[in-house]
């Protein structure tokens, strides 16, 4: 068992900012992380929209960044370390792993969202053997193939951008929602020459040991496009069911309940970042964690 001050659940930009601010008023914070540290950021190959980096920066180097400055002032993180269960209804605060249960006096939810599935034939199937869904974890691989990007947000777009350092053979396909990409982002993929197809709905993913093609329909026509991989990209989801099962509160779309001071429905808990549904932006997701951290610490300290 592991005691601290303020548990952070979470290692993306609103996990690693509370980190900063809880250990810089000397109290001890351990920051638990299910994956890789950085989560969805880590996906981005450049991020030229937060501020002070006005060349771009990667997500990785950037949440790297984060990470290294949080452990310099003393906080404790821990990839891989995935939660099962909370329990937030005592003075003090529980989390439970596989490997270990965690005691604070505070709790900072920093869940993140997870990638949607598109939940067709096939998708389970080739996990890892054409399908995708972070271009910057698996994009190397098909270097020179033709590949297909299928979403039409930033995401979907980021991903694109990528792909083509790797190859000139990119199918973009986008659904009935069309392109909700920023300007930015389309005028570099205007730029390299790729054009959505749009109003399309995927069927299915073919292939047996590997991606062969995907089944598409639109207009009320079904075609096969031959494609060696296929990078998905159709929006996240909150991942709240534990904290659903501990009795936190979340809204009709999953993302957990804040007041403007990030407390939740129980004292002594906190929640930032993209799981909250505030806005899925690295600056608001350091800055909604900055306040949670601050919180996090006043509340830890009040309670001895």
């Amino acid at each position: 068992m592991m005691d601290c001050d303020v548990l952070i659940i979470g290692a993306g930009p609103a996990g690693l900012t509370a980190a900063i601010y809880v250990s810089r008023q000397g109290l001890r914070s351990i920051v638990l992380e299910e994956s890789v540290i950085g989560g969805r950021t880590t996906y981005a190959h450049l991020i030229d929209n937060y501020p002070g980096f006005p060349e771009g920066i990667s997500g990785t180097e950037l949440i790297l960044r984060f990470a290294k400055q949080a452990e310099k002032f003393g906080s404790i993180i821990k990839p891989g370390e995935g939660v099962k269960e909370v329990e937030v209804l005592g003075k003090i605060k529980e989390a439970v792993t596989a490997n270990d249960r965690y005691r604070s006096k505070a709790i900072v939810i920093a869940t993140g969202l997870k990638q949607k599935r598109l939940q067709i034939p096939g998708e389970d199937r080739l996990l890892g053997r054409g399908v995708s869904y972070c271009a910057t974890c698996d994009g190397f691989f098909f270097r020179n193939k033709k590949v297909a990007v299928i979403g039409g947000g930033n995401e979907a777009a980021s991903d694109l951008l990528y792909l083509s350092s790797l190859t000139d053979k990119i199918v973009w396909l986008v659904g009935e929602g069309g392109v909700t990409a920023e300007e930015s982002y389309l005028a570099k993929i205007r730029e390299i020459g790729v054009a959505p197809i749009t109003g399309v709905r995927v069927l299915e993913l073919l292939g047996k040991d590997r991606m062969e093609g995907i089944i598409i329909e639109r207009g009320g026509t079904q075609e096969k496009v031959e494609v060696d991989g296929a990078f998905i990209a159709v929006g996240s989801v909150p991942t709240v069911e534990i904290l659903k099962r501990a009795g936190i509160k979340v809204d009709e779309n999953g993302f957990v309940k804040t007041n403007e001071e990030m407390e939740t429905n129980f004292a002594g808990v906190f929640a930032a970042g993209d799981c909250t549904g505030k806005s899925h932006q690295v600056i608001v997701a350091a800055g909604q964690g900055a306040v949670a951290g601050i919180k996090a610490a006043a509340y830890a300290k009040m309670k001895g």
